[in-house]
């Protein structure tokens, strides 16, 4: 079965990485031809997605040519399934499904808001990343037949605990530091400046803590700011971005993400895959992958008072630290695992492909 997947986005995030997580796994009987736009990290990846990459500029997406260009190519490969991500491409692929036929599946990603349901109605089916983007779409007014949940999946084999200390090493941090970490885009919307403010009232605790920053984003001007007004510039290592997300995760002692938004948090997964316990905000699908006094513990969204104490209770209590590290990789394997993912979604295609 031919798969067309269509992504509009220029970035290297939450979506385009289960987006090829998904096709590298996906079993033989199945063939992806992957339009993306030729500055793209992914066309800038193409090496390591097995897909045949199609570089093209899908902008704007009306674009009588640009139309014309797919519809043919689409015929020609005999495409059964066209699969969409981002808004600019959903609605492309809703009108090239019209014109040839191929049934249209758009994945939601996101729990940002979004005024219209009318693209998502104009695909046969939406896939949904978690429950809580699931229910927000059907609120939305998005037909309950046309949705679905399929978690994404987390490589185990990638994720894993090991014992490299890569980051220790690179910055010389003692084994008795407690690394406390975030692995985000730098946008205001991960709430990089709750997590600072919370190191900055953990100071006087009888442990010595270092908070690792990874990722770069437009919010990096502003959190470097935060952290030199805040003296915690012997606190706070920023690393900017990095490859090497998996060699590194099993060195943070605890895991933070104290998004306000967030359709799921693979972070979190990740880490989690790593053995490492979370503190999480309460919001969006971030629920759904961490289970309180199993593999973490939630706080309040936008309540520094609420993390601080989150992150002192696992900062001063090895105990608890070491029970939620025994159970946080047992639960993503039983709920998250790319087996799952790909199982479930190659089901799917079947189905509405029949």
């Amino acid at each position: 079965m031919n798969i067309l997947e269509l992504e509009y986005s220029l970035g290297w995030g939450g979506q385009e990485k289960r987006t090829v997580r998904l096709i590298n796994n996906l079993s033989d009987e199945f063939k992806v031809f992957y339009v993306v736009r030729p500055n793209s990290a992914l066309y800038k990846r193409k090496d390591s997605i097995k897909a045949q990459i199609i570089p093209y500029e899908i902008n704007p997406i009306y674009n009588p040519k640009t139309i014309f260009h797919l519809v043919n190519f689409i015929k020609k490969n005999d495409i059964k399934i066209i699969s969409t991500h981002s808004g600019k491409d959903a609605w492309l692929g809703n009108i090239l499904g019209k014109l040839t036929k191929a049934k249209v599946i758009r994945t939601r990603h996101l729990l940002t808001p979004n005024k219209n349901p009318l693209s998502y109605n104009l695909s046969d089916k939406v896939v949904c990343v978690s429950k809580q983007v699931e229910n927000y779409l059907r609120e939305l007014g998005v037909k309950e037949e046309k949705l679905t949940t399929i978690y994404t999946g987390i490589d185990t084999e990638k994720f894993k605990p090991n014992n490299l200390q890569k980051l220790r090493k690179e910055y010389g941090i003692d084994s008795s530091t407690i690394i406390i970490g975030i692995v985000a885009v730098l946008r205001n919307a991960k709430r990089h400046l709750d997590l600072i403010e919370a190191i900055k009232k953990l100071q006087n605790i009888n442990k010595d803590i270092k908070l690792i920053i990874v990722g770069s984003g437009p919010q990096e001007a502003k959190i470097k700011r935060a952290i030199k007004e805040k003296n915690l510039e012997d606190k706070v290592i920023m690393t900017g971005h990095r490859e090497d997300i998996h060699e590194i995760l099993p060195d943070f002692d605890i895991f933070c993400l104290p998004s306000n938004m967030e359709a799921l948090g693979t972070s979190i997964l990740e880490a989690s895959s790593c053995g490492v316990p979370i503190v999480a905000s309460r919001v969006g699908g971030i629920v759904e992958c961490v289970k309180e006094d199993k593999n973490g513990l939630l706080f309040e969204p936008m309540n520094v008072k609420d993390l601080t104490n989150k992150l002192k209770k696992l900062i001063t209590d090895e105990n608890i630290r070491f029970f939620y590290q025994k159970n946080a990789r047992i639960f993503i394997e039983e709920n998250f695992s790319v087996k799952r993912m790909v199982e479930l979604t190659q089901k799917l295609y079947k189905e509405i492909a029949a």
